[in-house]
């Protein structure tokens, strides 16, 4: 790329922009070390200093990792988030595990929230958002999951078939990061009904907050498991400091 000197913009805003395009375009994909900071200078005919500016801004944005003596790594971009274990598509979790998928029951509802969804979304007692409950599994229901949304855009019943997150992330909503808590419980008579379980003992519950790039909750979802039927998995890496 040969840097525009006519535009009035900054040189590493240039090149910042340019190391996106590729992080965007899969040139430089997810784990790979970009060029050195001294590769990256002789590329473009400027100093260090202007490519290091580049580089931390892509940091503070989280497209980008450095980790001292290793490199600069493509961290995640918003996209690729739903790629991870934790965050992970059931649809994709059933194919990992060779199984198949599909949703059994599924309802979407805007209704007004009620004091416990008022109090976790910090809105009003009474203010609208979306609902939507799924079961789903392959010959048998596997989980329940009840979905809270903000009205940030409408959602429409495409959601009750398909993917969650390709839905949102196809009208530009994306989520920043998430937070989960997982426990055992003791399934409720709806929880129960829904799973088709006849027996008492404890369930998988998985709760997650999902926020957007200025830390505001999105969604909100409790799933429940069979636990008899699904298996929670997760990977943790650790980065050095």
């Amino acid at each position: 790329m040969k840097l525009d000197i006519s535009n009035g913009t900054p040189f590493y805003l240039q090149i910042r922009n340019e190391i996106l395009n590729k992080i965007k375009a899969g040139v430089w994909k997810e784990g790979d070390i970009i060029p050195s900071e001294k590769l990256l200078a002789e590329e473009y005919q400027v100093s260090r200093v202007t490519i290091r500016s580049a580089i931390v801004q892509l940091v503070n944005e989280r497209y980008l990792i450095r980790r001292p003596g290793f490199g600069t790594i493509v961290y995640q971009n918003k996209d690729s988030l739903s790629n991870f274990t934790l965050v992970r598509s059931f649809t994709n979790e059933m194919k990992e595990m060779g199984l198949l998928s599909k949703t059994i029951e599924a309802t979407l509802e805007y209704i007004p929230a009620d004091k416990k969804i008022a109090d976790i979304f910090q809105i009003a007692e009474g203010d609208y958002v979306y609902n939507l409950r799924r079961v789903r599994g392959g010959t048998v229901p596997i989980l329940y999951s009840n979905t809270y949304l903000l009205p940030v855009i409408k959602i429409t019943d495409e959601v009750l078939k398909g993917s969650l997150y390709s839905f949102l992330s196809s009208h530009q909503i994306y989520f920043d990061h998430f937070e989960e808590t997982v426990s055992a419980v003791k399934a409720s008579k709806e929880v129960m009904s829904k799973l088709k379980i006849y027996y008492d003992a404890p369930q998988l519950k998985r709760v997650r907050y999902s926020f957007d790039d200025k830390e505001k909750l999105i969604e909100y979802t409790e799933t429940f498991y069979n636990a008899l039927l699904y298996e929670y998995r997760t990977s943790i890496s650790y980065r050095k400091k």
